[in-house]
Formats: structure tokens, C-alpha cells, sequence
């Protein structure tokens, strides 16, 4: 791999986790619009508390990827990596149960699927 590979692989991991960190910060901060835009009712506050779990998760893993390099930035967005295929397999299991109605079932699938996709070529690419 060349130089400029690694590069655009190491931005690659940076952007993950920029996206992780604004992600963090708007659901953590308004939880209803996070919910909104993921398609799901805003069922009040139990709803908040855990769109709040998942913002403090994926602000931590950001912010840790972003201050850490070499091993340790690899480990942090390996861990980031690990969250997002869980996500993806919370969503999948909750649309084969039909717990979103077809219109609401996207997002919970595929903003995981992207994350996983760009973050597995990114950390392929930066681990060369």
C-alpha cells in the first residue's frame, strides 16, 4: 500500500470518528431529533435515556480515536467497528420482528451497514 493509501485510510478512520463524535453530541444534547431522524417515535424520556447511552458511547470511542495513534487508534476504532455491527444486528432483529414499520426499518439497518463497510476498508487500509 502507498503512503497516500495509508494517508487516505487514516482519514478515513479520523472522519469515522468525527461523525462518531458529532453523532454523540446531537443525541446526547436532543435526543427527540436523533430519534427522528433515525424514523422512531419519541416515546419521552425512558427513549432518551437510551438514545443518551448510545451518544455517550460513541462520543467516548471518537474523541479516544481521534487522541490516540498507531495500535491504540487501531483498537478504539476496532472497537467502534464491533459497536456498529452489534447496532446493525439490533436493527436487523428488530425489523424481523416487525418492530419498525417498513418506512422506519432504514435507518436502524443501514447507517450501521455504512459504518461498518467504511470503517472495516479504513482500518484495512491503515493497518497495511
Amino acid at each position: 500500500m502507498t503512503d497516500a493509501s495509508r494517508r487516505l485510510a487514516d482519514g478515513g478512520i479520523a472522519a469515522l470518528a468525527a461523525m462518531r463524535i458529532a453523532a454523540g453530541v446531537l443525541a446526547w444534547l436532543n435526543p427527540r431529533l436523533i430519534a427522528r431522524l433515525f424514523g422512531m417515535p419519541d416515546s419521552g424520556r425512558p427513549s432518551h435515556y437510551a438514545w443518551r447511552l448510545f451518544a455517550v458511547r460513541d462520543a467516548v470511542l471518537g474523541v479516544a480515536t481521534l487522541g490516540s495513534s498507531g495500535g491504540q487508534r487501531r483498537a478504539f476504532a476496532t472497537a467502534g467497528l464491533a459497536c456498529d455491527v452489534a447496532d446493525g444486528a439490533a436493527g436487523a432483529i428488530s425489523v424481523y420482528r416487525n418492530d419498525f414499520t417498513r418506512s422506519t426499518a432504514g435507518a436502524p439497518v443501514l447507517v450501521p451497514a455504512i459504518a461498518v463497510a467504511f470503517g472495516a476498508w479504513a482500518l484495512r487500509g491503515a493497518g497495511r
